[in-house]
């Protein structure tokens, strides 16, 4: 393998890493924030997922934290 290749390997798929969900889909007022930006994102409408693990919010590489 090339060393370019190994290193590619290394970096992995570009894609933020997921939590482990809170088990609670967002509900409208809920708010989340980014903590090395301080980017906040309001919910307008409450989540109508089956699988509530499925809502994520991502900023700066990183999950959104419930603010």
């Amino acid at each position: 393998m090339s060393k370019m290749t190994d290193k590619m390997a290394e970096a992995g798929s570009g894609r933020p890493v997921l939590k482990e969900g809170s088990g609670t889909a967002p509900k409208k007022g809920d708010r989340f924030r980014c903590a090395q930006c301080g980017m906040e994102v309001q919910v307008t409408a409450d989540c109508g997922c089956s699988d509530p693990a499925l809502a994520h919010f991502h900023c700066c590489g990183q999950e959104l934290q419930k603010a």
